[in-house]
């Protein structure tokens, strides 16, 4: 049975200062919890619906079984008929070394696009996303529900990214910008940085200026402008076919 010390770490980590305190997150729900269990993270102790206890009869990990109802009131989802993981973080301070290919995001703050651009990463077998130091937590819980599992298989760094930029020469810097090149007829350089700006502000100045080419998504109807994480799936799909 769940102690009311366990009850009251797990509510802390619906926020980021018990998320940093603690250096521990939430994983919640079946695919999320199946991948961290098949993955370099410490699981602390699982919250599993009591439906599902069979499933669970021979893991090592400290397993608590509740019923649907108990489990929802200790997420952070709206519904959650399955479970959750407590699951020990990793430092986000450094990658090394950097892969040829790294995405950078700048300013993006929304969780659901953060998760969903680690998973196209996952998909297109990007590993690596450094990010500026104001964009979106990587454990928050949205973050990770977002990826599907996918938060095991990349790599975020947090950092000041001019300096992060100004200390990489080696890589080539390329923007998303819509003044920038047609996307169809551009040929990615063999090692890139691929940044992205927030869906609100773009690219800030500081790191514009760093960006050695820019290129664009054509447009051929009328809408503003296109999602961050939509956007960041295009490009990677043309980097990959290029």
């Amino acid at each position: 049975m769940l102690t009311n010390k366990q009850i009251k770490l797990i509510n802390s980590l619906h926020s980021k200062k018990g998320r940093l305190e603690n250096e521990l997150f939430l994983v919640e729900g079946e695919k999320g919890i199946q991948e961290v269990l098949d993955s370099s993270y410490e699981v602390e102790f699982l919250v599993i619906n009591v439906d599902f206890q069979h499933l669970f009869s021979a893991t090592s990990v400290p397993t608590f079984f509740l019923s649907k109802d108990e489990i929802t009131k200790l997420s952070t989802l709206t519904i959650n008929q399955y479970g959750l993981a407590v699951v020990r973080s990793k430092s986000s301070n450094e990658i090394t070394p950097l892969d040829d290919v790294v995405l950078i995001l700048d300013g993006v703050r929304d969780p659901g696009n953060l998760g969903t651009i680690i998973r196209i990463c996952d998909w297109y077998g990007i590993k690596q996303i450094v990010c500026s130091n104001d964009s979106t937590e990587f454990y928050n819980p949205k973050v990770i529900s977002a990826t599907m599992g996918s938060f095991k298989r990349v790599e975020c760094m947090y950092v000041d990214l001019q300096d992060f930029l100004l200390s990489n020469p080696s890589h080539s810097i390329i923007g998303a910008d819509l003044a920038g090149e047609n996307l169809h007829h551009y040929q990615f350089p063999q090692k890139v940085f691929i940044v992205m700006g927030s869906e609100s502000h773009g690219i800030r100045p500081e790191v514009s200026k760093l960006i050695q080419q820019r290129i664009t998504i054509p447009r051929f109807g009328e809408a503003e402008s296109l999602n961050v994480a939509i956007s960041t799936g295009i490009i990677l799909d043309h980097f990959r076919r290029s």
